[in-house]
């Protein structure tokens, strides 16, 4: 058994940018939008060399680029937020779901929002926080060149999440 969908291109556009405009999650919208793009592309198979097909598939494109900027945008803010407040919650739940490469650009740009004092202030924090990390890591495992951050207590993801940090605020260390 089978269906047929017919997408008309400027339905979906309307469809998609309400979509956008009503979200009070972007995360959740991205996600939608990205498997809405794949379902069409896995689904629509006989209908990629189509004009219609090449439309819509083109027209998917700049919404998702559009929800991935929004998306950016918004974990920026969040981040500058949560280095204002050196929160390791809310860092690491912004750090887990980006690629390195993601994390350090958004990164680059909450940093220069933030004030010489917020700077300065996620600089001292971050490398302490790591500086201890290391030392009880090391303490846990009983073993000079080795760390056991699990029998430490610290949380894995945050420990990369405060050294992408302090990577980028503290360089020389």
């Amino acid at each position: 058994m089978a269906i047929n969908v017919k997408i008309d291109a400027a339905e979906l556009d309307n469809f998609c940018e309400k979509l956008i405009k009503r979200s009070r999650n972007i995360n959740k919208t991205h996600d939608a939008l990205v498997t809405l793009e794949s379902f069409i592309s896995l689904y629509a198979e006989q209908s990629k060399a189509d004009d219609e097909y090449i439309q819509i598939e083109s027209l998917l494109k700049r919404i998702t680029d559009h929800s991935r900027q929004l998306l950016l945008q918004k974990n920026t803010e969040d981040l500058v937020r949560a280095l204002q407040s050196c929160d390791i919650n809310r860092l690491t739940e912004i750090h887990c779901p980006l690629s390195r490469n993601g994390f350090y650009q958004i990164l680059q740009v909450a940093i220069s929002d933030l004030s010489d004092d917020e700077i300065r202030l996620a600089m001292v924090w971050s490398s302490n926080w790591v500086k201890e990390a290391r030392m009880l890591a090391q303490k846990a495992s009983g073993y000079p060149d080795s760390f056991d951050f699990k029998q430490a207590g610290i949380d894995i993801e945050e420990y990369h999440a405060v050294c992408d940090i302090d990577r980028v605020l503290n360089p020389q260390t």
